[in-house]
């Protein structure tokens, strides 16, 4: 089934939000014509813009590489900021 959708997905992500924002938002280069990312981050949250048009499957298959991104971001992000509070160097 075809469509056509936009997405607007903001999370909170406080002093993290530029670190996430940035490492997802490589993800979101060389993306195909139909399909549309930005990741940007402000006042502590990273808010995605989707646009898309085809499949269903192929935007269902979109976000959630998007979502899997951003955990993996988050993940990495909370590690190294558990390595700092504790005095180590990243």
């Amino acid at each position: 089934m075809k469509i056509r959708a936009r997405a607007y997905i903001e999370w909170d992500y406080g002093e993290n939000a530029r670190a996430i924002a940035e490492a997802v938002e490589v993800d979101n280069l060389n993306l195909p014509e139909n399909l549309n990312f930005k990741t940007l981050w402000e006042e502590g949250r990273v808010i995605t813009k989707v646009k898309y048009s085809g499949e269903i499957e192929s935007f269902i298959a979109a976000m959630d590489d998007l979502v899997f991104s951003v955990k993996i971001a988050e993940d990495v992000t909370s590690q190294n900021n558990l390595v700092k509070r504790e005095g180590s160097e990243v």
